[in-house]
């Protein structure tokens, strides 16, 4: 259901995660939920008809689109099998590769071809041929070391968001302001112009996904982990939670192999995802 690899060196500073998604039935909405990762995402759709939910409504998705951050959700369904990859971005790096802001594209995609044109059918037409995941995946990979600049710039944002990865999320922005010597409202200004959240959102953001994914691993009880991450109780955890799933937090902890934990319980594992610097 969901393969994927972390990027070489030469992506680190830009790139997450280049995975795949193979849903071999119809799936719905409910099935396919998808909560705020803080990220923006390449998609390129090979089989299905798949249709994304979210707070703008139900619209049609493109055979290859550049995702912005979805806030608070987004879900998506396909009337036949999908498949399709993806390239997780950091935070800045739509901006540092394609001059383009995630907080602008914030719950909405745009078409990769107004990005960079032909390629992205191109490409397409290429992952089309190949039968192998891995064969697509080393594509994707390949593509995007064709798009990395030659200085790249590592700013205050990006140490930022290093040491929240870093925290994990246990942190406030008080802390954000004293390790990077930079005030409040220069933060402010930075996360709502390149993400479109401020940071108190972006750090409760990666504080869950943390949280969520330790719970998918299944390694440690749950209240352990909600211990470790700062949430009084379950009570004060599940209203977060709520959001997503409703009350039952069992999408997380019993054996079914749905999407939402399959996907956690694999990602945020790695200093290299979660590091821009290289």
């Amino acid at each position: 259901m969901y393969k994927f690899i972390l990027p070489p060196k030469e992506l680190s500073h830009f790139v997450k995660r280049i995975y795949e998604i193979n849903i071999p039935q119809p799936s719905t909405f409910d099935e396919n939920r998808v909560i705020p990762m803080g990220t923006g995402t390449i998609t390129i759709v090979l089989e299905g008809n798949p249709r994304v939910k979210s707070v703008n409504g139900i619209q049609a998705f493109p055979r290859y689109a550049l995702s912005g951050q979805y806030f608070p959700t987004f879900s998506f369904d396909s009337d036949i099998p999908l498949l399709h990859y993806g390239i997780a971005l950091k935070p800045t790096a739509t901006y540092k590769l394609f001059n383009v802001y995630l907080s602008d594209i914030l719950n909405d995609f745009i078409s990769l071809e107004k990005i960079i044109g032909n390629e992205a059918e191109q490409l397409r037409q290429k992952l089309l041929q190949m039968d192998a995941t891995e064969d697509r995946l080393s594509l994707l990979t390949n593509f995007m070391l064709g798009k990395v600049p030659t200085i790249t710039e590592y700013t205050h944002l990006d140490v930022v968001i290093d040491f929240i990865y870093k925290k994990q999320g246990i942190l406030k922005v008080k802390d954000l302001c004293k390790h990077e010597k930079v005030s409040r409202r220069y933060l402010e200004k930075k996360f709502k112009q390149f993400i479109g959240f401020t940071p108190r959102q972006f750090i409760r953001q990666v504080r869950f996904n943390f949280t969520c994914s330790k719970i998918a691993e299944g390694n440690t009880s749950v209240n352990d982990i909600l211990t470790k991450f700062g949430y009084h109780d379950r009570s004060h955890f599940m209203k977060k939670f709520k959001k997503y799933f409703g009350d039952d937090l069992s999408v997380l902890t019993d054996n079914s192999n749905n999407l939402f934990k399959t996907v956690f319980s694999r990602i945020m594992r790695t200093d290299q995802e979660n590091s821009y610097h290289p």
